[in-house]
């Protein structure tokens, strides 16, 4: 493999700044519509694989996004096609809604289960077979009028600098370049973000486990995603992939899961890497009786042999109030986690970056394309007018999208906390089990799930 050239250019036409799934794919989308490579930098401030973000879901939606820039079929080839969401209590299913309703909407009727990681590596030797390759580690610390009318001079925190004419926020919940461009990141509901949502489901802690399962039943949970409701919490499981992922992800051999649980703030705050017991005690306390290792809950107990990765996160949300910005002499574009973030619930998060990326693309390309043909400079000044209107029309129609994922990931949430508590006969989850036999409402789930409706 070629040695990275991470020296940084002084001047470049658009700087992305991240290098999770979300800038990758903005700048695979700009070349595909026409960006030079030697006009686009990508810089991330982490080495290459210290990502600790760990989504993996990837829906019908966003396969279709990524088709259109030969992404898709390799990311397809390298995951499981999950064949149904599925929520139960911990003795049987519920709920269970297939993405076959998907079939005909799209050619991808399942949701792909593929860790982040691996969707990462994909997507970079796409964008380096395109001639670009990442710059790391590379962390922003400043942003100023270059003073020349020709953009924003962005200063790294090792002191060099860079001029670019378009920054594109693909960094992260904790963007700097959306602190550094003053743009608010707020709940859209107007409470505070540590706040927006319920303190039972607030914290969440997850793993990458492998069990200690027969065949049959490993192969019974390889069909999709389950999150089991209960008194003791809400529990998450996820078959992460075939052995060429485990491999690439941590040499292993073995089937990986991915298992999840929500922990209380009345419980204190889980530890940051969550060790094996911990692991194993919630497991225990809140994932199907099939899966405890407890005999007196289980007469085939089942442990968690290995533990390849843990970490927690907060389920709070949180919405950047515009996602484009003239300032600093430039043009600042949000996507992704910089723009919107939300719980997990129905894996939209990534999802929803990815759609932003791939959706930029054509649109700033014509943009530059339009603004190199035509400037207009006001009377008696050498200021030059650069029309926005795509840009800011394309901005604010994600912003919607975003606004949407986040009022149906609370909806979702507030659905599972209500059937959390206890509750006479728990007439809740009898009452879903009733709507499981109206197919209509199966397919309505299945559709909003696969990003159909939010594109």
């Amino acid at each position: 493999m070629a040695q990275v050239d991470n020296t940084l250019p002084s001047e470049t036409q658009v700087l992305i700044v991240g290098a999770g799934p979300t800038g990758l794919t903005a700048a695979i989308s700009l070349i595909g519509n026409g960006i030079k490579p030697s006009d686009l930098t990508i810089v991330d401030c982490l080495e290459k694989g210290g990502n600790a973000s760990r989504a993996l879901a990837i829906h019908a939606a966003t396969l279709e996004a990524l088709d259109e820039y030969d992404c898709a079929s390799k990311l397809v080839d390298m995951g499981i096609k999950g064949s149904s969401w599925r929520l139960s209590n911990r003795s049987s299913t519920i709920f269970q809604a297939s993405f076959k309703y998907n079939a005909p909407y799209t050619k991808y009727p399942f949701i792909l289960i593929l860790e982040q990681t691996a969707t990462e590596h994909v997507l970079e030797e796409r964008l380096n077979e395109l001639g670009v390759q990442v710059k790391r580690p590379w962390r922003v610390v400043g942003m100023k009028d270059s003073g020349e009318g020709k953009g924003t001079d962005i200063s790294f925190e090792s002191g060099e600098t860079m001029r670019a004419k378009y920054v594109i926020g693909a960094d992260g919940a904790k963007s700097a370049v959306r602190q550094l461009s003053g743009i608010n990141f707020a709940d859209p509901d107007g409470k505070s973000v540590n706040d927006s949502i319920d303190d039972r489901i607030a914290q969440m802690a997850v793993a990458d486990v492998c069990l200690s399962l027969p065949e049959k039943q490993a192969a019974e949970l390889a069909s999709g995603v389950t999150i089991t409701v209960s008194g003791a919490g809400m529990f998450l499981l996820i078959p992460l992939g075939r052995p060429a992922v485990s491999e690439l992800l941590y040499n292993s051999s073995e089937p990986v899961y991915r298992v999840g649980f929500n922990i209380p703030r009345i419980s204190g705050e889980p530890p940051s890497k969550p060790s094996l017991e911990y692991i194993q005690g919630h497991l225990d306390q809140q994932a199907p009786f099939e899966l405890c290792s407890d005999p007196k809950l289980n007469p085939n107990p089942v442990k968690i042999t290995r533990l390849h990765w843990s970490t927690r996160f907060l389920t709070h949300s949180a919405l950047a109030d515009v996602f484009f910005k003239r300032v600093h002499g430039g043009f600042v574009l949000l996507i992704g986690d910089a723009a919107h973030i939300h719980s997990p619930a129905g894996g939209q998060g990534m999802n929803l970056g990815l759609r932003d990326a791939t959706g930029l693309g054509p649109v700033l390309a014509e943009h530059i394309r339009a603004t190199e043909k035509i400037q207009v400079k006001p009377v008696d000044s050498d200021e030059v007018i650069v029309d926005t209107t795509a840009l800011e029309s394309y901005a604010a129609s994600r912003r919607e999208r975003g606004l949407n994922n986040i009022h149906f990931t609370k909806t979702f949430i507030r659905i599972v906390n209500f059937v959390l508590k206890p509750h006479f006969l728990n007439w809740p989850l009898w009452l879903l089990f009733f709507f499981s036999y109206f197919k209509m409402l199966e397919s309505i789930l299945v559709y909003r799930l696969g990003g159909l409706s939010n594109r």
